[in-house]
């Protein structure tokens, strides 16, 4: 995964490569690392910060059915992930822990392969050669996979015969098949699973995004470990529109609580401080970049005057105004955007066709913005009641711009 960040905004690509039955057809696919050559990962916290850009990305940028669909997705993981110093996201059904070969299998790293496994998710071995010394691992997991290029191909068939007396019943991936000859060899072997350019070479998926601030994050982060109350939590998430889009995705996500959600409010509540927390982390080490400041006032000022001319339903009211700010500085499909989200319906009718209550309010924000009465008076507001309110929320966007890029 990369970001590539631009005077505006940034990037994020996300790469994957689709694994597939012995016997014909996909079963998965495996995240890839797209920011730099896989040589410049040298060290582990290099390969943490990978691991968590993927994750971030594929949970916060583009949802989990847009890359994979109903398949599961293999994902590289550290030594950090596997003992629980970073908390993996909350999908065992959708996520396969894939442990790299550099992990040193020590007791407290076996001993979390463990847990990870009591918790229903499935360990595949990565890179797996046959030595002796990582053993304890293919006797963990649910998966090996083996590099048909490091290993010796005559002696694949008992490689394969070796890895299921060492767990009966695991499922053999043979890697690096790049000819016919390569996957009748895996076939012949007793291969499970496929995975190469012959079947399938890696394709990459983008998408614009808005990345958190690191200051916005680390605030949040001290709220939480100081058992901040709720309405401060919000009130960290709401001021960085690029954060709260994030946790709107998360929470309405698998990994989150499942079900769409109908304000930024609600779910920083329905995610709770362990979950919440382990997503900002997650955001932090992925790295991040800042927000324009003038991005940041436009989409505050608006949601801001949406929640103050909505007394009844002021979270509801803001997170609707902030997401039809967002799609249109990312200038993407307002609704995929919304889409994504993973909001109530009733937002979305909001946002995209201006339906309820909700939606006539942001109609006559946006028509206040755009200098037309008609679309105001029209939406039942005077101009004096909306430019009233848009002040008011654009004096406080600007407060927390300044704070967000001092």
């Amino acid at each position: 995964m990369t970001v590539e960040t631009t005077a505006d905004l940034s990037t994020v690509l996300v790469g994957r490569q689709g694994i597939h039955r012995a016997s014909g057809g996909l079963a998965a696919y495996e995240l890839l690392f797209r920011q730099l050559p896989i040589a410049s990962l040298q060290t582990e916290a290099d390969h943490e910060s990978a691991t968590a850009q993927v994750i971030s990305a594929v949970f916060g940028d583009f949802g989990v059915s847009d890359i994979a669909g109903p398949h599961p997705l293999f994902l590289n993981v550290t030594r950090a992930f596997l003992v629980g110093e970073i908390a993996l996201p909350d999908a065992p059904d959708q996520i396969v822990v894939e442990v790299l070969e550099h992990v040193v299998l020590d007791e407290q790293v076996l001993a979390g392969i463990e847990q990870l496994r009591s918790l229903g998710y499935r360990i595949a071995a990565d890179d797996w050669d046959g030595t002796p010394e990582r053993d304890p691992l293919v006797e963990r997991s649910d998966i090996v996979k083996i590099d048909l290029s490091a290993v010796d191909r005559d002696g694949l068939a008992d490689m394969v015969a070796r890895a299921r007396a060492l767990r009966p019943g695991i499922e053999v991936v043979v890697e690096r098949v790049e000819t016919q000859a390569d996957a009748d060899l895996a076939r012949a072997a007793g291969a499970d699973l496929l995975q190469g350019f012959l079947l399938d070479r890696p394709q990459t998926v983008s998408a614009a995004v808005m990345t958190p601030s690191d200051v916005v994050c680390l605030r949040l982060l001290g709220a939480l470990a100081n058992d901040a109350d709720v309405a401060e939590q919000e009130r960290l998430v709401a001021s960085d529109p690029g954060l709260a889009l994030r946790v709107l995705r998360m929470a309405g996500s698998p990994a989150g609580v499942g079900k769409p959600v109908r304000s930024v409010q609600q779910a920083v509540v329905l995610l709770g401080p362990r979950k919440l927390s382990a997503w900002v982390v997650l955001m932090v080490l992925g790295g991040s970049s800042r927000i324009p400041a003038e991005h940041v006032v436009t989409m505050l000022a608006r949601a801001g005057a949406c929640a103050r001319l909505s007394p009844t339903r002021p979270d509801v009211a803001y997170t609707a105004g902030l997401l039809s700010a967002v799609a249109e500085v990312l200038g993407a499909d307002p609704a995929a955007t919304v889409r994504s989200s993973g909001v109530d319906p009733s937002i979305a009718e909001a946002v995209l066709h201006g339906e309820g209550p909700v939606g006539a309010t942001l109609r006559a924000v946006v028509g206040h913005e755009r200098a037309n009465p008609e679309v105001v008076v029209a939406n039942g507001f005077t101009p004096y009641v909306v430019s009233r309110a848009y002040l008011e929320a654009l004096r406080e966007a600007l407060d927390t711009s300044r704070s967000l890029h001092a």
